[in-house]
């Protein structure tokens, strides 16, 4: 009879594989990164060495020129590099072996990302900037190692405090001394997924200046920087076309709607740092014909914006929401027990805690939730002490 050998169980498990930092980079105090590395075996098994890698990496690539001829005239610039790394050892390499009985064995991790760490970037042409963790267990010479990798995800979003990013953004001017002009948008930072409301008003200062089409572009640009070579490209998300809104008027007052895309391919959020940087704009283009001199002129502006997550699973709760009053607490229908209280009775019962007590009871009730109440342990059994060596486990014999 053929007998199999149970495959070992090795696996990265975290609290959360998105990260969030709140704030700009000048703002955020960091996240922090919470774990645990699971090894899984059946029967005894020797390793040489256990270790953790956490790996922050960026790559960039372009080519420039037109295509010539095989080698010649084309310019292509690549750069790959690491941002940030920490390392773990969870069992280190000696001159012997560890040997591990069968069992559930977990290690703790747990890592401080500093609030200047980029942001992962996916779905750009030419760059991309990504976290992981990877974990190798080492064992002899002629056994396979057992590797295990877990992709990170790290994201930011603005602070509440930041009250300037929800007002509206105007750009108001006269232009040529032919029409005054007025683009408006709601706010200057928009979520993934929201409609971002448009106000387009124009004025015509020559009576015989009328408009022909108005367009608004919702277009990303990408920039990419190896040492001093950048190249920037972008995109279009959306355009909004009107024709002739009021062909017989001298003053038009639009309002129309962008929608912002929830998928992040499609659409990215907003990203500053060395290697490639993400922003947004609408674009705005009027189309302008003089009656008498049969002219065409186009009239361009632009209002940046900023794209982030979408911010309302992201706040913590309200003070209210978790704080209890003191009339909640002091209930006058309510003896300190929580038993009910006869208006009449002129006498109280022996009570059944002290004032003391009590006390204690209403400090833990106005207490906000701490985090390990809210904590979600990882549902494993586990070992508290590390394996034994080869040579405590020979000794043993």
């Amino acid at each position: 009879m053929v007998h199999f050998k149970a495959t070992p169980l090795f696996q990265i498990r975290l609290d959360d594989d998105s990260l969030i930092m709140r704030g700009s980079k000048a703002e955020s105090v960091g996240c922090v990164l919470r774990g645990q590395l699971v090894l899984f075996i059946t029967e005894q098994t020797k390793f040489k060495e256990i270790r953790l890698t956490f790996q922050g990496k960026s790559k960039v690539g372009w080519v420039d020129g037109k295509y010539i001829s095989i080698g010649k005239g084309q310019y292509h610039h690549s750069e790959e590099k690491i941002i940030f790394q920490h390392d773990w050892t969870f069992l280190p390499a000696g001159k012997q072996c560890h040997v591990l009985n069968p069992n559930n064995y977990h290690w703790d991790f747990e890592l401080i990302l500093p609030g200047t760490l980029p942001e992962t970037i996916e779905g750009c042409p030419h760059g991309s900037l990504n976290y992981s963790l990877k974990a190798v267990a080492e064992r002899n010479t002629f056994a396979l190692n057992l590797r295990a990798k877990r992709n990170v995800t790290i994201m930011r979003s603005i602070l509440p405090s930041s009250m300037e990013f929800t007002q509206s953004v105007t750009m108001a001017n006269t232009w040529s001394d032919k029409i005054e002009y007025e683009f408006s948008a709601g706010a200057k930072i928009f979520s993934l997924g929201e409609k971002i409301p448009l106000t387009i008003n124009l004025r015509s200062l020559d009576n015989d200046l009328k408009i022909r089409e108005i367009i608004c572009v919702f277009r990303e640009y990408a920039t990419y920087t190896i040492g001093q070579n950048q190249k920037t490209d972008s995109k279009e998300i959306e355009t909004i076309i009107r024709k002739n809104p009021s062909p017989h008027e001298d003053t038009w007052n639009l309002s129309m709607e962008a929608l912002v895309p929830n998928e992040l391919p499609h659409c990215l959020y907003d990203s500053q740092n060395d290697v490639i940087r993400i922003r947004h704009k609408l674009r705005f283009f009027v189309t302008l014909y003089n009656q008498k001199s049969e002219l065409n002129y186009e009239l361009r502006a632009s209002l940046p914006i900023i794209i982030t997550l979408n911010n309302d699973s992201l706040y913590l709760p309200a003070y209210h929401e978790n704080y209890f009053s003191d009339d909640d607490i002091f209930d006058p229908s309510l003896s300190r027990c929580g038993s009910p209280v006869s208006s009449n009775s002129s006498t109280f019962s022996s009570p059944c805690c002290s004032f003391d007590e009590s006390l204690s009871i209403i400090e833990d009730m106005n207490k906000l939730p701490s985090y390990h109440s809210i904590f979600s342990h990882i549902p494993i059994p586990l070992a508290d002490s590390l394996p034994p060596t080869y040579d405590d486990s020979m000794n043993g014999h």
